[in-house]
């Protein structure tokens, strides 16, 4: 049995087809071309106990943030029940843009992103130097920062698919220690229980997550207890760490902000 040949305008399709296919293909690789390799040239290193800390020019905002981190991760790895084999990498870069485009590639360039000093790929970190901290922060809050980010490498390592809203609830938990401001809930609506879902960063920014998560975690270790609140990061599964589905604890969490002790 003979098959019909393709029409020319049939392949005239598939070949303009390809043809952006392979120009977004190469767009990609040229956007993320500077975050192939976190390593820049010429960087230096601190080794520590916890940490190994890449920097380029400014040494002693490294050493900074190096002894902070150094100080913290004992803390920090005691809190979660984990130690890593080997030491978290951490990365600083000495221009806020350059960290930025390990993440999202050279499109960061032209982002907004003021407010963006740091974040972790995976278990590694990586930072603006608190040297040039940028409009938006100061040297010590990226110092603070650096920690935040630890706890997201620790995180990861238990649970490299933890959601968006645990990993930042653990990270402002255990690192930031904020008070919780109660006149926020005057001003700003508590997140939805689509909101604690999101996977886009700007919504949880938007919808109130750095003012919120914490409060989440903090609600769940007085409510069930720090060994609960480590099963859920591990697991995910709210029936089996919490014995009650998700909603139901969003539904108790919003009780306790609506009550909030204080």
């Amino acid at each position: 049995m003979k098959t019909r040949p393709s029409s020319p305008r049939k392949r005239r399709v598939l070949r303009i087809s390809l043809l952006i296919l392979a120009a977004i293909t190469l767009l990609a690789l040229i956007n993320f071309f500077p975050a192939f390799r976190l390593k820049t040239s010429g960087m230096s290193r601190l080794q520590g106990d916890y940490v190994c800390v890449y920097y380029e020019i400014e040494k002693e905002a490294a050493e900074t943030v190096f002894e902070h981190l150094e100080n913290e991760g004992e803390r920090i790895c005691q809190k979660v029940g984990t130690r890593p084999e080997e030491p978290v990498d951490v990365y600083i870069y000495d221009q806020q843009k350059t960290m930025q485009q390990k993440k999202y590639g050279l499109a960061a360039t032209f982002l907004s992103l003021d407010w963006y000093i740091g974040d972790n790929i995976g278990d590694q970190v990586i930072l603006t130097s608190p040297a040039a901290p940028g409009s938006f922060h100061d040297a010590e809050a990226i110092v603070g920062a650096s920690a935040h980010e630890l706890v997201h490498a620790y995180v990861s390592i238990i649970n490299p698919r933890i959601r968006l809203w645990l990993t930042e609830g653990m990270a402002l938990y255990l690192a930031n220690g904020d008070p919780f401001d109660v006149s926020c809930l005057d001003s700003m609506p508590i997140p939805t229980l689509s909101d604690t879902r999101t996977i886009n960063p700007i919504r949880f920014n938007n919808s109130g997550g750095y003012l919120f998560a914490h409060t989440y975690i903090e609600f769940l270790e007085k409510a069930y207890g720090w060994p609960a609140v480590m099963e859920l990061i591990r697991t995910q599964d709210y029936p089996t760490a919490l014995g009650k589905t998700e909603s139901l604890i969003y539904d108790e969490w919003v009780h306790y902000l609506n009550n909030y002790p204080g």
